[in-house]
C-alpha cells in the first residue's frame, strides 16, 4: 500500500470512528423532545462541516496541503496539525462535540431539565476527546518514545495508586493534612450557587480576628 493510499485509509478509518461515536452521544437525548427546526439546522451544518472536514483531510493525505490545525487547547502540540491521521480524529471530535452540544441546547422543556442534559452530553463530550486515549493521542504517544516508555509507567503507577484508593483522584492527597491545612471545626452551607458552596465554620476560641486568616 503507498503512503498516499495508508493515509487516506488512517484518515478516513479516523473520521468513521469518531462520527460512530456520535451517536453514544444521542442516546443522552433519547426520550427528550427536540425543536425540529433546530435538529434539521444541526443535522445540514453536520453534514455541510463534515464534507469539508472530508475534502480538507483528503487534500492533506494527498499531500496537496499541510492538515489545519484543530483550534483546541487540547490538541495545540504540533504533533496533531503533523499527522493528517490525527488531525483528522480531532477535527471530526470537534464537530461532533459541537453539534451535540448544540442539539443539547435545543432539548425542549424546563431549564432544569435542559441544564442536566446539558451537563450529561458536556461529560459525554469530554470523555470522548481523543486526547484521553494513548492510541490515538499523538503527542503521548511523541513523550512516551522521547522518555523509552517511562511517561506510560507514571501512568500506570497512578492508576494503580487509584484502584487501591478505591477513586480517581486528580490532586496530591498526601498534601493534605486534617487538623494542619483541612479544616476540622464544625461547619454549616451559608450560601450556594451552581458553582460553588460557601462554608462557614464556627470558631473554637473565645475571640477571632475580625477578618479571617
Amino acid at each position: 500500500m503507498s503512503k498516499r493510499a495508508a493515509a487516506s485509509k488512517q484518515a478516513a478509518d479516523g473520521f468513521q470512528a469518531f462520527s460512530d461515536a456520535l451517536g453514544g452521544g444521542f442516546n443522552t437525548l433519547q426520550g427528550l423532545t427536540l425543536s425540529p427546526q433546530a435538529l434539521m439546522e444541526a443535522q445540514a451544518e453536520y453534514l455541510k462541516e463534515a464534507a469539508a472536514l472530508w475534502n480538507g483531510a483528503m487534500t492533506a493525505a494527498a499531500g496537496s496541503a499541510k492538515p489545519s490545525a484543530p483550534g483546541d487547547k487540547r490538541f495545540a502540540a504540533p504533533a496533531w496539525a503533523e499527522n493528517p491521521a490525527s488531525a483528522m480524529a480531532a477535527q471530526a471530535y470537534l464537530l461532533n462535540a459541537r453539534t451535540m452540544m448544540k442539539l443539547a441546547e435545543a432539548v425542549q422543556g424546563d431549564e432544569k431539565t435542559r441544564a442536566k442534559v446539558r451537563f450529561a452530553v458536556q461529560q459525554w463530550v469530554d470523555a470522548a476527546s481523543p486526547a484521553n486515549y494513548l492510541a490515538l493521542n499523538p503527542e503521548a504517544l511523541k513523550k512516551a518514545m522521547d522518555t523509552q516508555g517511562q511517561s506510560i509507567v507514571a501512568g500506570l503507577q497512578n492508576l494503580v495508586g487509584d484502584v487501591q484508593r478505591g477513586h480517581l483522584s486528580q490532586t496530591d492527597e498526601t498534601a493534605f493534612e486534617v487538623g494542619r491545612n483541612v479544616a476540622t471545626t464544625e461547619g454549616a452551607v451559608v450560601f450556594e450557587n451552581a458553582l460553588f458552596q460557601l462554608i462557614e465554620y464556627k470558631p473554637l476560641t473565645a475571640q477571632v480576628h475580625a477578618r479571617p486568616m
